[in-house]
């Protein structure tokens, strides 16, 4: 793992500079030249369209899903990042990241997000950021019978889907609970 000393702001030794307010657990923003940046950079930046991404749907079942970023795709070390479908009136596993912190963006459609043990019902219309620490139950579902649900997600601190540690819950009701497409029979 690369790692870089912190080093005081103001001194003239090399590393990762920490300014007075970052020692402090404030939040602010330092300056390297572009030598110290490049001295850095290990990889070079990588882009690509969703569409050159291979999509995934055994992982979470009933989903359409695009891993963008990750160790296989493009090498990425600490973020794992894609893009899911959720088709019309589909409800993917509940499920705990054991080892990853989770997040999403609603792009497109209402999604609702049912979390925690009692599969509590949160409606996320476009627009929504949605957080998950890791080993939180959560579940996505669309309850509209006509419109996709599309949104942005990403692993923070794995390199890939495997490293988050997945882990589904092996359900002893009905799931997804009764009442979760309610207000959208028509939609």
């Amino acid at each position: 793992m690369l790692r870089f000393p912190i080093i005081p702001s103001g001194s003239k030794e090399k590393g990762v500079r920490m300014s007075q307010g970052q020692a402090a657990g404030r939040a602010t923003v330092d300056y390297l030249t572009l030598a110290e940046i490049a001295e850095r950079a290990k990889q070079r930046p990588t882009t690509g369209h969703w569409s050159q991404v291979v999509t995934d749907t055994s992982y979470e079942k009933g989903l359409k899903i695009n891993f963008g970023i990750c160790k296989e795709a493009v090498g990425s070390r600490r973020l794992t990042m894609g893009r899911t479908i959720i088709p019309p009136h589909t409800a993917n596993e509940r499920h705990v990241h054991l080892y990853a912190e989770a997040a999403m963006f609603i792009i497109r459609g209402t999604m609702v997000l049912l979390i925690g043990p009692d599969a509590e019902r949160i409606l996320c219309p476009p627009g929504t950021f949605v957080f998950s620490p890791e080993g939180v139950i959560h579940g996505v579902a669309n309850p509209s019978r006509k419109e996709e649900v599309e949104l942005v997600f990403a692993y923070g601190g794995v390199p890939n889907k495997e490293a988050a540690g997945t882990t589904f819950v092996k359900e002893e009701g009905a799931y997804p609970p009764p009442g979760w497409d309610a207000g959208f029979e028509n939609k």
